[in-house]
């Protein structure tokens, strides 16, 4: 064999290498979206698919009202979230589309929903039926998100109506703790009913001090939901008794629940 026939070999043989690795690496590349049966409807922003593992999916951009469980408190609007989310996806093929993310801590698959060209994710919103959230780095729709929650504010749909009309659910009365044994409550959502006696508020956070023994806690990213209310939360709950639905938290040894609309935080008024 020649040497400038030995040359063209190695070459071809190269540039096969080369061909080789660029198909294949496609080819192992995870799609950006794929389809799939519901097969079971979990709350408003959570469903079960058809997959080899009847995979949780947990929708991306968006939080929709906790359900009420046999050990954890309902939520305002959680039921119609679920009888929404129910109408549009169950036991329809949908499209899940994905961001930066698949999967969160839980395990759960991380996605935008579509049932054919609808986006479920931004129509639960327009209907006032959840809150965005937006966790880095998974913000691919974060403007559809804004926009759609921006609509339902200005209609006043859903859990941004009076709330007068956000009545929890009547079974959230099982879950009501005395104050003093909150403690004992770490890790889970329970209701209860106390004055707040003293409030601060920094850029970071506000916190409304319930007799002492339970901080309520309110972040910037929320302020907003209660804004839309004309509720300064520094300000409008100090002196009143209310009644507060959350998940028990400890912080340097004094428990804490962390509310992001103002439906969770009743007051008398």
């Amino acid at each position: 064999m020649t040497r400038r026939r030995r040359k063209i070999l190695y070459l071809l043989f190269i540039i096969f290498i080369f061909v080789a690795y660029y198909v294949f690496e496609k080819t192992d590349e995870a799609p950006n979206s794929q389809e799939y049966k519901v097969i079971d409807v979990i709350d408003g922003d959570t469903v079960i698919i058809d997959d080899a593992k009847n995979s949780r999916v947990r929708y991306l951009g968006i939080d929709t009202p906790e359900m009420g469980f046999q050990d954890s408190p309902g939520e305002p609007m959680s039921e119609e979230a679920k009888d929404f989310n129910s109408k549009l996806v169950d036991g329809k093929t949908v499209k899940l589309e994905f961001d930066q993310e698949k999967y969160d801590v839980y395990g759960r698959t991380l996605a935008y929903v579509y049932v054919d060209d609808l986006l479920v994710n931004e129509e639960l919103l327009k209907e006032g039926l959840a809150t965005v959230l937006i966790i880095p780095p998974n913000g691919m729709h974060s403007e559809i998100m804004f926009h759609a929650l921006d609509e339902a504010q200005t209609n006043k749909r859903g859990m941004w109506q009076e709330l007068r009309e956000l009545d929890p659910p009547i079974g959230n009365r099982e879950f009501r703790v005395d104050l003093d044994r909150v403690p004992r409550y770490e890790g889970k959502r329970i209701v209860v009913v106390g004055e707040i006696t003293g409030t601060r508020k920094s850029a970071k956070v506000v916190v409304l001090n319930m007799e002492d023994k339970l901080d309520i806690v309110v972040f910037p990213s929320d302020w907003d939901n209660f804004e839309h209310f004309d509720i300064d939360p520094e300000g409008f709950y100090k002196g009143k008794t209310v009644e507060v639905v959350g998940r028990v938290r400890m912080r340097r040894g004094k428990p804490s629940i962390v509310v992001n609309h103002p439906m969770l935080l009743r007051s008398g008024d």
